[in-house]
């Protein structure tokens, strides 16, 4: 079966079969798939980037607990020196 235009847009045709309306200028749908692809490795930066963030914070408490263990030592090295 052939595709019916829409009236008013050029670019636009109807499925009779199914009644879905398809865009058929394919400039537009390569500059849909070029900003979809854009977006999703915008997000995937994103992700990857808080990932980073919550790896550094975990070692960042990891280092704190350490330091507090190393002063914790030291005091008692000292306390048993005096």
């Amino acid at each position: 079966m052939s595709k019916l235009q829409i009236n008013g847009y050029s670019n636009l045709v109807k499925d009779p079969t199914s009644g879905g309306v398809v865009n058929s200028d394919p400039h537009a749908y390569a500059e849909y798939k070029n900003k979809r692809s854009i977006l999703l490795n915008s997000i995937n930066e994103k992700k990857a980037m808080e990932n980073k963030l919550i790896v550094m914070e975990s070692d960042i408490n990891k280092l704190k607990v350490d330091i507090r263990d190393i002063k914790d030592m030291l005091n008692n090295i000292i306390s048993k020196l005096t």
